[in-house]
C-alpha cells in the first residue's frame, strides 16, 4: 500500500557517501583479476533496518528471540524480502530506494581504509566498534552502543549478516567502470553476524545465498540511489 504521508512511516537513518576509488577482488568484481572501480555518490542506512522499520511493510513479520524489540535488528530476512521491503520504500518515499550492490557494501565498511578490518588488521582491537560472538552475549546489541566506522556509519561487521546484491552482467548501480552489473546470480551476505567470531569475518568476507534463504543472523541495509 501507498501512503499519501511518508512521515507516517518510521524512516532509516541514511548516511551520505561521496564515492570514490577503491580495488576489489575478481571475485566481487565479477572476473577474474582485480579492478579498480570509481564508486559513485549514494546514501546508505546508518544501521540494519529494524524491527518496527520492517514491520511497517510486513506486519506478520515474527520477530528473532534474538532481538525481540521495536528498535532491534530486523532478523530472518531473505533477500528477497529484503528487495520487496526496498521496492515497497521506495514507492512510500518516492525516491529510489534498493539494496547495496557489494562493491557499494565493501566500499561503505572499508571507510577508505585497505585492511582486514575498517579499525586495523588485529581482531584483539575490535571490542570498540562491533558486536560479535565474542562479545554479544548469543544476542543482537544496538549497534549504537559501538563506535563507528571511518564513514559514521554503525554495524558494519558483525551484528548481522547484510544482504547485497551479487554482480552479474554490464555495470552495478552507482559503479564507473567495473564493466560489471546487479543482479543474474545469488545473493550475497556480508559483514559476519553476532553469531559469528570476528576472525572469520571482514571488510571483505563474502558468503554467498539463495535468494529465499532466510537464516537467524541475517538482516539488511538499504541504499538510496541519487
Amino acid at each position: 500500500m501507498v501512503s499519501d504521508s511518508y512521515t507516517r512511516y518510521p524512516r532509516a537513518i541514511l548516511w551520505l557517501l561521496r564515492g570514490g576509488e577503491m580495488t576489489v577482488s575478481g571475485e566481487v568484481a565479477g572476473g577474474r583479476e582485480p579492478i579498480s572501480v570509481t564508486v559513485r555518490p549514494f546514501y546508505i542506512g546508518k544501521i540494519p533496518i529494524t524491527n518496527v522499520q520492517f514491520e511497517a511493510f510486513d506486519p506478520s513479520h515474527v520477530r528473532s528471540r534474538f532481538s525481540p524489540g521495536e528498535d532491534g535488528l530486523a532478523l530472518g530476512i531473505s533477500h528477497d524480502a529484503a528487495a520487496a521491503y526496498c521496492q515497497w520504500y521506495a514507492r512510500v518515499s518516492r525516491k529510489p530506494m534498493r539494496l547495496p550492490t557489494e562493491i557499494e557494501w565493501e566500499f561503505a565498511c572499508r571507510g577508505g581504509t585497505d585492511t582486514r578490518y575498517f579499525f586495523g588488521q588485529d581482531p584483539e582491537q575490535g571490542d570498540p566498534y562491533l558486536w560479535d560472538a565474542r562479545n554479544s552475549g548469543g544476542v543482537v546489541r544496538d549497534p549504537r552502543e559501538k563506535k563507528p566506522n571511518p564513514f559514521g556509519l554503525l554495524g558494519m561487521l558483525g551484528s548481522v549478516w547484510e544482504w547485497t546484491t551479487a554482480a552479474s552482467g554490464s555495470r552495478q548501480p552507482g559503479v564507473a567502470g567495473g564493466g560489471h552489473d546487479a543482479g543474474g546470480g545469488p545473493g550475497i551476505l556480508r559483514g559476519g553476524s553476532f553469531m559469528v567470531d570476528r576472525e572469520q569475518i571482514g571488510s571483505v568476507v563474502r558468503r554467498p545465498g539463495d535468494l529465499e534463504l532466510s537464516l537467524e543472523d541475517v538482516g539488511f541495509r538499504i541504499v538510496r540511489s541519487f
